[in-house]
């Protein structure tokens, strides 16, 4: 994962998960899980932590539910990204070159909750209300084996219902 901070005057910190520089920190490490957590985003800074799935000999026995051993998940380190002075000039951030977090109106505005959202309503939620053609295409019998529950068709459609009674009003 490659994380980048750019700020006004130009300046842009580039942050590379995928190497790390010394793997002694962390042993018998199998997985990293890094938490860029936006919801911790106040003005004040912005952290990386980093999380490792131990392997050990101990935990050989310890069967998961594939059958598999299980790894164990440890703490590992916490990396300032931006520290309070960098948060007044800080512009926008990016995970893998995709926009997560943009300065808009003097407001740090998380980008990727709002992508979801505009996702959700503008590509997801219309393609579900389309559940018969995709059926009729697929040759599949019900909208669960599109991987779609029941109930969220319902809920759409009665989101739309609604919709359309509101816009009615004006």
């Amino acid at each position: 994962m490659i994380v980048k901070a750019y700020y006004s005057g130009g300046r842009i910190d580039v942050f590379d998960t995928d190497r790390m520089t010394d793997g002694v920190p962390q042993p018998g490490n199998l997985l990293t899980n890094y938490t860029l957590d936006l919801s911790d985003v106040n003005g004040e800074s912005l952290w990386l932590c980093s999380y490792y799935y131990e392997a050990a000999q101990a935990y050989k026995d310890e069967k998961g539910p594939k059958g598999l051993p299980v790894a164990r998940r440890r703490d590992g380190w916490s990396f300032l990204l931006a520290d309070a002075e960098d948060m007044q000039r800080l512009n926008r951030v990016t995970v893998d070159g995709e926009t997560v977090l943009a300065q808009i109106a003097g407001e740090l505005v998380d980008v990727s909750a709002l992508m979801w959202a505009s996702e959700v309503a503008d590509v997801l939620a219309p393609q579900i209300v389309q559940f018969q053609r995709l059926l009729e295409s697929t040759g599949l019998g019900t909208i669960e084996d599109l991987g779609v529950p029941c109930n969220v068709l319902l809920e759409i459609a009665s989101s739309g219902e609604r919709s359309n009674e509101e816009s009615s009003r004006f």
